[in-house]
């Protein structure tokens, strides 16, 4: 029952000794292991994928968590970065109205509660005020934060609300969590743990593990979803957690799963990295 030292434990995990608080989270595990060794997971072929990241950043915002990881074939919204209520409505203009705004800084990540995303920006006139009201939240949530600028998104389809998360974890190595995601995630608690590893049929059979697995299938008249997108998306974000160490945490939430065959869109992305990644 006494107390070990912190140190203690780290030398004994550096040399591969297992270390338990109690016998009960011992058998704990034992219990896991066993269940863990009676399942086969198919693994996918698919190589790791090593992506850019950019300098200097420990938390890197939205806009450029996007680009880098559309490097790798996640799929986005339409949009880019703009620094002036000009530069916005040209973005817009180009995209299509409407428009999502969001307010983008290493320091806000999370934007809505500082009043930071404005949706359903329709024209030029709309845009003036949605820009000075956004500024003007940001600076009265806090007014230390400086922003990169905004980025103006096309705004897109309706469809299910999923949360998918990777990390590289100093104990387990790369893992991806997928579940039912939106402003609810925290409270639904409804997500799987998955291998970085895992082929598209695995995923497949881990996201029909889900509590909330009947919405991808079509529930009551809804149309099925598309799960096969929204596979390979966890299968590309496993490539991008084994071929970038430096990445240590992606969040993608929410994800919009659209019907099958419409794929999937992430709204969000924000990623933690080293400080020393480059």
């Amino acid at each position: 029952g006494a107390a070990v030292p912190a140190e203690f434990i780290a030398e004994m995990r550096a040399l591969g000794v297992p270390y338990f608080p109690s016998t009960v989270r011992a058998l704990r595990a034992v219990q896991r292991l066993t269940a863990f060794s009676q399942r086969s997971f198919e693994r996918t072929d698919a190589q790791p994928v090593a992506l850019t990241l950019p300098a200097g950043r420990t938390v890197v915002p939205e806009y450029e968590s996007k680009a880098v990881l559309a490097q790798a074939g996640i799929p986005f919204a339409r949009g880019r970065l703009a620094t002036s209520v000009e530069q916005a409505v040209a973005i817009a203009s180009e995209i299509g109205w409407p428009v999502a705004l969001k307010a983008q800084s290493a320091d806000l990540s999370h934007k809505s509660d500082a009043g930071g995303v404005i949706l359903n920006i329709a024209d030029a006139q709309a845009m003036g005020e949605a820009w000075s009201r956004l500024h003007a939240n940001v600076a009265a949530y806090d007014s230390a934060i400086a922003l990169d600028g905004v980025l103006i998104e096309a705004m897109g389809q309706r469809g299910l609300e999923m949360i998918i998360g990777a990390r590289n974890d100093p104990q387990w190595g790369p893992v991806i969590l997928a579940g039912l995601g939106g402003v609810t995630a925290e409270i639904m608690r409804d997500a799987r743990l998955l291998d970085a590893d895992l082929s598209t049929g695995e995923v497949l059979r881990e996201l029909d593990r889900l509590q909330g697995a009947p919405l991808l299938h079509g529930y009551r008249g809804a149309p099925a979803l598309d799960r096969q997108a929204l596979a390979e998306l966890i299968v590309r974000l496993g490539q991008v957690l084994r071929g970038t160490p430096a990445i240590r945490e992606i969040d993608l939430n929410p994800v919009i799963v659209l019907p099958e065959g419409q794929g999937v869109v992430a709204l969000d992305a924000l990623m933690l990295v080293e400080h020393s990644a480059g």
